[in-house]
């Protein structure tokens, strides 16, 4: 069982988590219907039909730019200041955002909507920070479990977030919803989770025994730093450690096939979230509260996928439930394509969203393990941005794909989903102990 200690900080990470992800999901069932159909006003009648989803696309894409720009720095400066301190600044730039966003969407002004987008996905680095508390905190016997609790409350997020934006964005359920609530709504999520950060984020001393334990593992040059989440200022050690830039952890071989897994990874993920509800929008004609319902459908077994990942783990390994991972997701986004009803296509989502789930966990401890104690922030800042990079690379291409046939960006997150299979089985044969040290007495974190 974890310490006291551990499980209280673990609450507060699994609410802002929690909080976050609601906040950033809650307008995705409206993008779709809100660019794709004229009659709602968004954009101009006179835009044609095959450019719709090429705007959509930019218009999700802006957000992960934001964040690939902004996270490894939020990351890098969590290292050095203190989580906490970083954590509730991104919240608040990102709450900001998105009211600029929601302003947007209100006034039908097109440029304000994709300024308050990248806003929102420069200052929001919440998930990087998240993980890098949880890394600080864990126990080598607690680590995979906590980090498939943060899954668990992505998933939470993502069945309260759609939910909401599809009933607040929906006039027939109420005559004064419009397609801004969700926006304004989102605000306000981002401004409650900076208040629950504030409020209990503030368990002091925790990273002392990460150090001890970094400290004296093998292999291990760096002392680890003391990094406290509630810390304000730097600690006055910081300064022995080797300071590494980005770009020399980006190198780094033993993270470098990490991240090039994660990348192509995020696009199969991605290419499934931001086009499942295009293609029933062009192919059935679906409204944005049957979309959120969708969503949260689906995030059923996205929560009981990171509930299980653990057991899993003990029985085939890291790397074992990542390459199943990867098989799932790509099976259910191809037979995706398959059903003709609205009802049997729950049952490739399903097996989709059980894969996502296992792919976040694993792609993050993959990361996590092979980093230094002392750049948790940096490394999981970059994997964050190689996260939203792919999630640019989906929306930009699926985007222009989905003009020409709804069924194209499906293919191509199927051969995104093979490629990683294909990269993790050919790590595992060149790293034997591949994802060993997750979950080992003799892991350094």
């Amino acid at each position: 069982m974890p310490m006291p200690q551990e499980r209280k900080l673990m609450i507060a990470v699994f609410m802002t988590v929690l909080f976050g992800f609601a906040g950033f999901s809650l307008p995705y069932p409206v993008f779709g219907p809100m660019f794709l159909k004229p009659e709602l006003g968004f954009l101009d009648p006179s835009i044609p039909a095959e450019y719709r989803p090429f705007l959509l696309g930019i218009a999700i894409a802006l957000y992960p730019v934001g964040q690939f720009i902004g996270a490894p720095w939020l990351g890098r400066w969590s290292d050095r200041i203190g989580r906490r301190p970083v954590l509730l600044g991104s919240l608040a730039g990102a709450a900001g955002g998105y009211l600029v966003t929601a302003l947007g969407v209100a006034i039908a002004s097109l440029p304000l909507l994709l300024a308050g987008r990248f806003v929102s996905g420069l200052c929001e680095g919440n998930m990087a920070i998240a993980q890098s508390i949880t890394s600080d905190i864990s126990t080598p016997e607690t680590k995979v479990r906590n980090f498939g609790l943060i899954t668990v409350a992505i998933n939470i997020g993502w069945i309260i977030g759609p939910l909401l934006g599809g009933f607040l964005s929906d006039p027939a359920i109420y005559d004064g919803f419009n397609v801004s609530w969700p926006f304004f709504f989102a605000a306000g999520m981002f401004g409650f989770n900076l208040l629950v950060v504030f409020f209990t984020l503030r368990i002091p001393g925790y990273a002392s025994r990460r150090g001890k334990v970094a400290a004296s593992s093998p292999g291990n040059d760096a002392r680890a730093v003391e990094l406290s989440a509630t810390a304000e200022t730097a600690p006055e050690d910081t300064h022995d450690f080797p300071v590494r830039t980005v770009w020399q952890t980006v190198r780094d071989k033993t993270l470098l096939p990490g991240f090039v897994i994660s990348f192509f990874s995020y696009v199969a993920v991605y290419i499934f979230f931001a086009f499942f509800g295009v293609y029933l929008v062009q192919n059935h004609d679906v409204s944005s509260s049957f979309l959120g319902m969708c969503s949260a459908i689906i995030s059923i077994p996205l929560i009981a996928a990171g509930l299980l990942v653990e057991p899993v783990r003990k029985r085939i390994g890291l790397a074992g439930v990542s390459t199943v991972a990867h098989l799932f997701l790509g099976v259910g986004i191809i037979t995706f394509l398959l059903p003709d009803g609205l009802v049997w296509i729950f049952v490739p989502m399903c097996l989709a969203a059980f894969g996502i789930a296992w792919c976040e966990v694993t792609t993050s401890l993959f990361i996590s393990d092979a980093a230094g104690a002392h750049e948790q922030g940096q490394a999981l800042g970059i994997y964050r941005s190689v996260h939203v990079m792919a999630e640019a690379v989906a929306v930009l291409v699926g985007g222009l794909l989905s003009g020409q046939s709804p069924q194209s960006p499906f293919f191509m997150g199927f051969v995104a989903a093979m490629i990683c299979v294909a990269g993790i089985m050919a790590w595992k044969r060149a790293m034997p102990d591949l994802g060993k040290r997750a979950g080992s007495t003799g892991a350094a974190h």
